[in-house]
């Protein structure tokens, strides 16, 4: 890690390569940090297909202990990413995750390590996605499975064997205003977490308060975001899969005839 990051800070515009400007004070703190400065990282994926309304991104960490962490990239600001994540409302599965399956198939091959996966916002999902799908055998190889703040499924997949068995190493977290991850359906428990900021931009994991090693939990949602939660089920429930599709693609090819490739 602390020769990655002293590459990326090497370049004349480090902050242009990052989400946001924290992204590049933490990769240099951690990269300054005992324990993650040795941190070895491979098995880098970056996939963006616009025609194919598929974005996708993935890194793996080797860690002391010989496991290895599958690390999934949430939705990035491109148009692409943001069309591909309301397509998980009315498809069976979007490319992403089937790619980030083949992704951890790919890499359990290679490496016979234990495995724990996960990932923030679309990232969350992805990990679910694949540790459901990704058969029994491989599943009693991961640990747990870490979704923070992403996504749920359709119902069809909380009835899925591998969502099943997967299900107790599932370990979500969510601000207490929560949107994006209160999205869909959910059946693992979650961890509510306080956060500094308010409405959407409690999405944003540097809002999320910490006490010592871990975060400042809360005991409940609040009222606008349980209202949301609601709101939005009601009102994708009086919609056919048909419907869905229809008045997505004509949102984003209305965003893309502005000439605009980014959110």
């Amino acid at each position: 890690l602390a020769e990655a990051a002293a590459g990326l800070l090497s370049l004349a515009d480090p902050v242009s390569r990052t989400r946001v400007k924290k992204d590049l004070e933490l990769l240099e703190a951690a990269a300054k940090s005992p324990r993650f400065d040795n941190i070895r990282m491979t098995f880098y994926r970056s996939i963006l297909i616009p025609e194919e309304d598929t974005q996708f991104a993935a890194v793996t960490i080797f860690l002391e202990d010989g496991s290895a962490y599958i690390a999934f990239r949430g939705t990035d600001s491109t148009l692409t990413g943001w069309k591909e994540d309301f397509n998980m409302t009315f498809q069976s599965s979007i490319p992403a995750q089937r790619l980030a399956l083949r992704y951890v198939q790919e890499f359990a091959a290679a490496h016979a390590v234990p495995i724990w996966m996960g990932g923030h916002s679309k990232g969350g999902n992805l990990a679910v996605y694949a540790a459901a799908k990704c058969g029994e055998t491989l599943q009693k190889r991961i640990v747990e499975v870490h979704n923070q703040d992403g996504p749920g499924f359709s119902e069809a997949m909380m009835d899925d064997p591998g969502y099943r068995n997967i299900l107790p190493k599932l370990r979500s977290f969510v601000p207490q205003s929560s949107v994006i991850g209160m999205l869909l359906e959910h059946e693992e428990p979650y961890t509510i977490i306080k956060s500094s900021q308010i409405g959407l931009m409690q999405h944003d994991p540097y809002s999320w308060m910490i006490m010592g090693a871990g975060f400042l939990p809360v005991e409940e949602l609040t009222a606008d975001s349980r209202f949301l939660d609601r709101t939005f089920k009601n009102w994708l429930s009086q919609m056919s899969n048909e419907e869905r599709s229809e008045f997505f693609d004509t949102v984003f090819e209305l965003l893309e005839s502005t000439g605009a490739e980014h959110a």
